[in-house]
Protein backbone atom coordinates (compact mmCIF):
# COMPACT_ATOMS: atom_id res chain seq x y z
CA UNK A 1 0.00 0.00 0.00
CA UNK A 2 2.69 2.35 0.91
CA UNK A 3 4.56 1.18 -2.58
CA UNK A 4 1.20 2.15 -4.42
CA UNK A 5 0.85 5.86 -2.63
CA UNK A 6 4.88 6.15 -3.23
CA UNK A 7 4.66 5.57 -6.61
CA UNK A 8 1.36 7.79 -6.94
CA UNK A 9 2.75 10.85 -4.70
CA UNK A 10 6.52 11.14 -6.23
CA UNK A 11 5.66 11.95 -9.66
CA UNK A 12 2.86 14.46 -8.28
CA UNK A 13 5.10 16.41 -5.97
CA UNK A 14 8.08 16.39 -8.94
CA UNK A 15 5.20 17.94 -11.08
CA UNK A 16 3.80 20.63 -8.34
CA UNK A 17 7.79 21.51 -7.72
CA UNK A 18 8.50 22.04 -11.52
CA UNK A 19 5.25 23.93 -11.86
CA UNK A 20 6.38 25.88 -8.95
CA UNK A 21 10.47 26.94 -9.88
CA UNK A 22 9.07 27.33 -13.48
CA UNK A 23 6.43 29.87 -12.32
CA UNK A 24 8.87 31.49 -9.61
CA UNK A 25 12.05 31.99 -12.74
CA UNK A 26 9.04 33.34 -15.41
CA UNK A 27 7.84 35.96 -11.97
CA UNK A 28 11.51 36.66 -11.60
CA UNK A 29 12.72 37.09 -15.03
CA UNK A 30 9.14 38.86 -15.95
CA UNK A 31 10.32 41.47 -12.82
CA UNK A 32 13.50 42.04 -12.71
CA UNK A 33 14.36 42.02 -15.97
CA UNK A 34 14.01 44.67 -18.49
CA UNK A 35 14.51 45.57 -22.36
CA UNK A 36 17.39 48.12 -23.10
CA UNK A 37 19.20 48.93 -26.10
CA UNK A 38 23.11 48.86 -26.18
CA UNK A 39 25.84 49.73 -28.65
CA UNK A 40 25.95 47.06 -31.50
CA UNK A 41 29.07 47.75 -32.46
CA UNK A 42 31.77 50.87 -31.82
CA UNK A 43 30.58 53.91 -32.16
CA UNK A 44 33.12 56.81 -31.74
CA UNK A 45 32.59 61.14 -31.40
CA UNK A 46 30.55 62.79 -33.44
CA UNK A 47 28.27 59.25 -34.82
CA UNK A 48 25.05 60.21 -35.58
CA UNK A 49 22.71 57.19 -33.95
CA UNK A 50 20.84 54.87 -36.08
CA UNK A 51 18.73 51.96 -35.95
CA UNK A 52 21.39 50.10 -36.96
CA UNK A 53 23.73 51.01 -34.09
CA UNK A 54 20.99 49.61 -31.88
CA UNK A 55 20.89 46.08 -30.27
CA UNK A 56 18.27 45.15 -27.61
CA UNK A 57 19.22 43.54 -24.55
CA UNK A 58 17.65 41.79 -21.60
CA UNK A 59 19.25 42.31 -18.42
CA UNK A 60 19.00 42.66 -14.73
CA UNK A 61 16.88 46.05 -13.82
CA UNK A 62 19.32 46.66 -11.15
CA UNK A 63 22.21 46.76 -14.16
CA UNK A 64 20.65 49.86 -14.79
CA UNK A 65 20.85 53.52 -13.12
CA UNK A 66 18.57 56.62 -13.57
CA UNK A 67 21.50 58.16 -16.33
CA UNK A 68 21.12 55.74 -18.95
CA UNK A 69 18.69 56.06 -21.66
CA UNK A 70 16.54 52.60 -22.26
CA UNK A 71 13.92 53.35 -25.18
CA UNK A 72 14.73 53.72 -28.73
CA UNK A 73 12.76 57.10 -28.96
CA UNK A 74 15.45 58.85 -26.56
CA UNK A 75 18.51 57.52 -28.19
CA UNK A 76 18.03 57.78 -31.93
CA UNK A 77 19.09 61.05 -33.55
CA UNK A 78 21.74 61.93 -31.06
CA UNK A 79 24.90 62.36 -31.24
CA UNK A 80 27.98 61.13 -29.46
CA UNK A 81 29.85 63.99 -27.90
CA UNK A 82 33.40 64.90 -28.71
CA UNK A 83 36.21 62.89 -26.99
CA UNK A 84 33.49 60.57 -26.08
CA UNK A 85 33.40 56.74 -27.50
CA UNK A 86 30.78 53.75 -26.74
CA UNK A 87 32.04 50.52 -26.91
CA UNK A 88 29.84 47.70 -28.41
CA UNK A 89 27.75 46.29 -26.18
CA UNK A 90 27.86 49.76 -23.67
CA UNK A 91 24.93 51.40 -22.61
CA UNK A 92 23.87 54.61 -23.67
CA UNK A 93 24.50 57.18 -20.76
CA UNK A 94 22.96 60.69 -21.11
CA UNK A 95 26.17 62.23 -20.50
CA UNK A 96 27.68 60.69 -23.64
CA UNK A 97 25.14 61.96 -25.93
CA UNK A 98 23.65 64.73 -27.16
CA UNK A 99 20.88 66.51 -29.44
CA UNK A 100 23.00 68.65 -32.12
CA UNK A 101 26.47 69.14 -32.22
CA UNK A 102 27.34 73.08 -34.09
CA UNK A 103 30.19 71.59 -35.79
CA UNK A 104 28.35 68.57 -37.83
CA UNK A 105 28.57 69.97 -41.02
CA UNK A 106 32.26 70.68 -40.65
CA UNK A 107 32.79 66.48 -39.91
CA UNK A 108 31.25 65.80 -43.12
CA UNK A 109 34.24 67.35 -45.36
CA UNK A 110 37.11 65.28 -47.16
CA UNK A 111 40.54 66.73 -47.78
CA UNK A 112 40.58 70.12 -50.01
CA UNK A 113 36.55 70.44 -49.30
CA UNK A 114 35.52 73.53 -47.45
CA UNK A 115 31.90 74.47 -46.21
CA UNK A 116 30.42 77.47 -48.41
CA UNK A 117 27.37 78.74 -46.68
CA UNK A 118 24.59 79.70 -49.42
CA UNK A 119 21.51 81.98 -48.19
CA UNK A 120 18.33 80.52 -49.75
CA UNK A 121 17.12 84.25 -50.39
CA UNK A 122 19.86 85.33 -52.48
CA UNK A 123 19.35 82.25 -55.21
CA UNK A 124 16.76 79.93 -57.05
CA UNK A 125 16.10 77.16 -54.58
CA UNK A 126 13.25 74.68 -53.49
CA UNK A 127 14.88 74.31 -49.55
CA UNK A 128 11.48 71.97 -48.95
CA UNK A 129 12.88 69.17 -51.25
CA UNK A 130 16.32 69.22 -49.80
CA UNK A 131 18.61 66.88 -47.30
CA UNK A 132 21.76 66.68 -45.97
CA UNK A 133 23.56 64.16 -47.89
CA UNK A 134 22.02 65.26 -51.67
CA UNK A 135 23.95 66.40 -54.70
CA UNK A 136 23.25 69.16 -56.25
CA UNK A 137 24.39 71.73 -59.01
CA UNK A 138 24.56 75.22 -59.48
CA UNK A 139 23.85 77.10 -62.93
CA UNK A 140 24.58 80.68 -63.54
CA UNK A 141 22.49 82.95 -64.95
CA UNK A 142 24.21 85.93 -66.71
CA UNK A 143 21.37 88.76 -67.40
CA UNK A 144 20.45 91.21 -69.78
CA UNK A 145 22.21 94.45 -68.71
CA UNK A 146 25.41 92.51 -70.26
CA UNK A 147 26.50 92.21 -73.48
CA UNK A 148 25.53 88.53 -73.83
CA UNK A 149 23.22 87.04 -71.32
CA UNK A 150 24.22 83.40 -70.53
CA UNK A 151 23.20 80.77 -68.78
CA UNK A 152 25.19 77.68 -67.85
CA UNK A 153 26.39 74.84 -65.00
CA UNK A 154 29.11 76.52 -63.27
CA UNK A 155 29.29 73.86 -60.73
CA UNK A 156 28.28 70.29 -60.05
CA UNK A 157 28.09 67.11 -57.69
CA UNK A 158 28.02 69.91 -54.52
CA UNK A 159 27.07 67.98 -51.12
CA UNK A 160 24.70 69.13 -49.07
CA UNK A 161 26.55 68.67 -45.49
CA UNK A 162 23.98 71.13 -43.43
CA UNK A 163 20.51 72.77 -43.73
CA UNK A 164 19.82 76.01 -41.07
CA UNK A 165 16.98 78.47 -40.22
CA UNK A 166 17.09 81.89 -40.00
CA UNK A 167 18.71 81.18 -36.70
CA UNK A 168 21.19 79.29 -37.55
CA UNK A 169 20.06 76.23 -35.85
CA UNK A 170 20.32 73.04 -37.49
CA UNK A 171 17.30 71.17 -39.15
CA UNK A 172 17.07 67.80 -38.04
CA UNK A 173 16.15 65.44 -41.04
CA UNK A 174 13.28 64.40 -38.64
CA UNK A 175 11.73 67.94 -38.74
CA UNK A 176 9.47 68.50 -41.24
CA UNK A 177 8.40 72.34 -40.34
CA UNK A 178 11.30 74.24 -40.21
CA UNK A 179 12.26 76.49 -43.52
CA UNK A 180 15.83 76.03 -44.63
CA UNK A 181 17.49 79.67 -44.89
CA UNK A 182 21.26 78.44 -45.18
CA UNK A 183 22.50 75.69 -47.08
CA UNK A 184 26.31 74.37 -46.60
CA UNK A 185 28.05 73.34 -49.14
CA UNK A 186 30.93 71.07 -50.00
CA UNK A 187 32.81 72.54 -52.27
CA UNK A 188 36.69 72.78 -53.37
CA UNK A 189 38.98 75.53 -51.22
CA UNK A 190 40.04 76.77 -54.59
CA UNK A 191 36.88 77.22 -56.22
CA UNK A 192 35.17 79.49 -53.41
CA UNK A 193 36.52 82.99 -55.55
CA UNK A 194 34.79 81.54 -58.45
CA UNK A 195 31.08 81.09 -56.30
CA UNK A 196 31.59 84.11 -54.62
CA UNK A 197 32.31 85.84 -57.80
CA UNK A 198 29.07 84.16 -59.67
CA UNK A 199 26.80 85.55 -57.05
CA UNK A 200 28.17 89.00 -57.81
CA UNK A 201 27.82 88.50 -61.40
CA UNK A 202 24.42 86.79 -62.22
CA UNK A 203 21.70 84.17 -60.83
CA UNK A 204 22.76 80.96 -59.44
CA UNK A 205 20.20 78.51 -59.07
CA UNK A 206 20.63 75.23 -56.96
CA UNK A 207 19.49 72.41 -59.19
CA UNK A 208 19.38 68.69 -57.62
CA UNK A 209 20.95 66.84 -60.15
CA UNK A 210 19.96 62.57 -61.51
CA UNK A 211 22.52 61.01 -59.01
CA UNK A 212 21.20 63.27 -55.86
CA UNK A 213 22.87 60.40 -53.66
CA UNK A 214 25.86 59.67 -55.26
CA UNK A 215 29.03 58.23 -53.24
CA UNK A 216 32.33 59.30 -53.23
CA UNK A 217 31.59 62.13 -55.40
CA UNK A 218 33.54 66.04 -54.92
CA UNK A 219 32.07 69.11 -56.79
CA UNK A 220 33.69 70.22 -59.63
CA UNK A 221 34.06 73.40 -61.87
CA UNK A 222 32.92 73.46 -65.02
CA UNK A 223 35.65 75.72 -66.68
CA UNK A 224 34.74 74.92 -70.51
CA UNK A 225 30.75 76.32 -69.50
CA UNK A 226 29.52 79.22 -71.51
CA UNK A 227 29.52 81.48 -68.50
CA UNK A 228 32.81 80.78 -66.94
CA UNK A 229 34.44 83.03 -68.78
CA UNK A 230 32.07 86.03 -66.50
CA UNK A 231 34.40 84.55 -63.64
CA UNK A 232 38.05 84.89 -64.95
Amino acid sequence: MVKKILKTAVPVIMIGLSLFFSLNAYLTYRQDYVEVYVASHNLSQRTRIEMQDLELKKLPKQYLSADIYTGSEEILGKYVKLSCLIPKGAFFYRGFLQDSIKDHSHTLLREGEVNYDIYTSEVKVNAGSLDVGMYVDLYLSIGSNHERPASGLLMENCRITGLFDSQGKMIQSYDTSSRAAIISLAIMKEDVAYLNKALLVGNVSVIVNSTAYAVNSSSHLIKDSEVFMYLQ
